[in-house]
């Protein structure tokens, strides 16, 4: 018997069923960085656009109340994130991303914004299928909410100009790789949701 070999990146999801949008950790702290400005209002474009099909908008958040929260791995690996009090300017949401005043916030502690969150209820509240995901960043806490969204069987739409890194390539290599394995990546965020018209929902 001779197997079939397994191979990535040979269709697309092409899903535009219920869409909703998940905007990924728009905090400050993670647009300081020049080389994401772009991707930033790249945010706030798809946030219009998506209230503007009737799309709903959902923004997760990283906050700690204290160091003891951030776990092992972050306290190695990413000793700044202790500095994501509530109240904290650092993490209130870049005035550039879209943010509006009443828009479902879920707060979480860990990359992937299902883990341990009531991220997967709010979207089924919402009826999300198709969730378009953009903001920072694209190989961390994108990645990792991107891929567990596909595990739970959601069809993810990573926007590429509304995602960034603080390495280009690394940048590159994540959207490479979701393309290939997770999700339908596409160039522009607001002309996705522009493309929707009036049968989204």
């Amino acid at each position: 018997m001779t197997a079939e070999p397994v191979l990535v990146g040979m269709g697309r999801l092409a899903s535009t069923e219920r869409p909703g949008l998940v905007l990924v950790d728009c905090q400050k702290l993670f647009t300081l960085d020049p080389a994401v400005s772009a991707a930033a209002e790249g945010c706030g474009r798809a946030a219009a656009a998506a209230r503007a099909a009737g799309v709903p908008v959902v923004w997760l958040r990283v906050l700690f109340e204290d160091d003891d929260e951030l776990g092992p791995v972050w306290t190695a690996k990413a000793p700044a994130l202790k500095q994501l009090r509530p109240g904290a300017e650092l993490a209130e949401f870049d005035d550039r991303v879209g943010y509006v005043d009443g828009d479902p916030v879920v707060t979480k502690k860990r990359a992937s914004g299902f883990v341990h969150t009531v991220l997967d209820d709010l979207l089924h509240e919402l009826d999300v299928h198709t969730l378009a995901v953009a903001g920072f960043t694209t190989a961390g806490c994108v990645r990792a909410t991107v891929v567990d969204a596909a595990s739970l069987d959601y069809a993810p739409v990573v926007l590429a100009d509304a995602v960034a890194d603080r390495s280009t390539a690394i940048h590159d290599a994540a959207l490479v790789d979701l393309d290939a394995r997770y999700a339908d990546v596409v160039p522009d965020g607001a002309a996705w949701f522009r493309a929707l018209g009036s049968t989204a929902g």
